[in-house]
């Protein structure tokens, strides 16, 4: 099977709030899914495009288990708060792992 990553790069507009209500309880809702995270950063050099506020990536075994977590019933209750506090044009990307483009 083919690993899957979730790619995020918002644009935290609510620091406190994405902090408090969003990040501090996230990582437990990706153990059920063997997620793990890879980079969980502000620091970053943004070479094309715009400047966002942390770039995310999350390692999963697989597609389904990806899926499973973002729309599992314990990430839907924080992700609402995470909505309220990145701009709604921040970007979240599911992708497996492929040798072509």
């Amino acid at each position: 099977m083919k690993k899957a990553y979730l790619v995020a790069v918002p644009t935290v507009t609510n620091p406190d709030m994405f902090a408090k209500e969003y990040a501090s309880k996230v990582a437990d809702t990706l153990k059920p899914f063997d997620g793990k995270f890879l980079v969980r950063t502000p620091e970053k050099l943004v070479k094309e495009g715009d400047e966002t506020t942390l770039t995310v990536v999350i390692e999963f075994p697989n597609k389904e288990k990806a899926l499973g977590w973002y729309n599992s019933d314990e990430h839907q209750k924080i992700v609402v708060q995470r909505r309220k506090a990145t701009d709604p044009k921040s970007t979240i990307v599911i992708c497996e792992e492929s040798d072509s483009y």
